[in-house]
C-alpha cells in the first residue's frame, strides 16, 4: 500500500520536562506548553526575545494575545536552544515568504503552533517538520469549508459520517493539511486540497496523495495525536520513518 508512513497515538504520554533530551537522528520531539506567563515573570521572559519580537509583542491591542506570543517564542527560544546548546538570545530565525522560520547554519528543523492558550512545538533532524493544534469543538461552517478547500474525496467521507463524529474527523483533516503545509512552506489558498489525507476517527493517520500522486506522499511521515484538554494536533515529517516522542514543557526558572 502506497500513501505516507502513519502514526497514532490517541493517548500519548507528555513526560514532563524543563530541557529537552538527546534527539536521535530519526525521532521528532513534540513539545506541548500552556501560553501562559508567571505572575511577575514577564519581564525576565521578554529578555529572551529579539528586538524584534519584542516589538511585535507590544503591538498587540489585548495583553491576552501579547502574553500568548511572548510565551510561545520564549519557550521556543529556550527549547531551540538547550538542543543546539547556544544562548537562545544568539539565535537568528530567517523567515521565508510565507512565514516559515528556520535556523541557518544548523541542521535542525522546527515548527510551531498554537490555539487559544495552548502551544506545540515540534523539533527533529529528520526532514522538514510541520505541526499543528486546532479544538475540537471549534465552531465552524465545516461543509462550507471541506467543499472549498477539501479534495473531492476528503469531502464526500466528511459527510459519510455520523454528525456526532464529524468535529473530530474535520479536526482530523484540518490539523493534518495545515501540518503538511506548514512543513512544505505552501500556502493554504494553494495546497489545501493538493493534498489528500484520510479523516475517520480511530483510524491511524495516513496522507494519501499529493496532487494525485501516492508514490510522493509516500516520502512523507504523519501522527496525529491529542494533546492535553479538548485538541488535535498532527505533525508531519519529511521523511519514510520517524519516532515521536511527546513532552510537556515545565519552566523551572527563577
Amino acid at each position: 500500500m502506497l500513501g505516507g508512513m502513519a502514526s497514532v497515538e490517541a493517548a500519548p504520554s507528555w513526560a514532563s520536562r524543563a530541557s529537552p533530551p538527546k534527539l536521535g537522528a530519526d525521532e521528532v520531539h513534540v513539545w506541548h506548553f500552556p501560553l501562559v506567563i508567571p505572575p511577575g515573570r514577564e519581564a525576565n521572559w521578554r529578555t529572551v526575545l529579539s528586538p524584534a519580537e519584542r516589538e511585535r509583542a507590544d503591538k498587540f491591542a489585548f495583553p491576552h494575545l501579547r502574553e500568548r506570543y511572548l510565551a510561545a517564542h520564549a519557550i521556543m527560544r529556550r527549547l531551540l536552544g538547550s538542543y543546539l546548546r547556544v544562548d537562545p538570545v544568539s539565535l537568528v530565525f530567517e523567515i521565508a515568504v510565507r512565514g516559515k522560520a528556520s535556523l541557518p547554519g544548523h541542521a535542525l528543523h522546527f515548527n510551531l503552533s498554537h490555539t487559544n492558550d495552548h502551544g506545540l512545538l515540534a523539533v527533529t533532524r529528520a526532514g522538514e517538520v510541520g505541526v499543528d493544534i486546532e479544538s475540537i469543538d471549534r465552531k465552524v461552517d465545516r461543509a462550507g469549508i471541506a467543499g472549498r478547500f477539501f479534495s473531492r474525496a476528503e469531502a464526500d467521507e466528511l459527510a459519510s459520517l455520523a454528525p456526532d463524529l464529524q468535529p473530530e474527523a474535520f479536526c482530523n483533516l484540518w490539523t493534518r493539511k495545515e501540518a503538511w503545509l506548514k512543513a512544505t512552506g505552501v500556502g493554504i489558498s494553494e495546497g489545501l486540497n493538493q493534498v489528500e489525507f484520510n479523516c475517520r476517527p480511530g483510524e491511524p493517520a495516513r496522507l494519501l496523495r499529493i496532487n494525485g500522486d501516492e508514490r510522493e506522499a509516500a516520502g512523507w511521515f504523519l501522527h496525529s495525536f491529542r494533546p492535553p484538554g479538548e485538541h488535535l494536533g498532527a505533525v508531519a515529517v519529511r521523511a519514510r520513518d520517524v519516532k515521536v516522542r511527546c513532552f510537556e514543557f515545565v519552566d523551572q526558572t527563577t
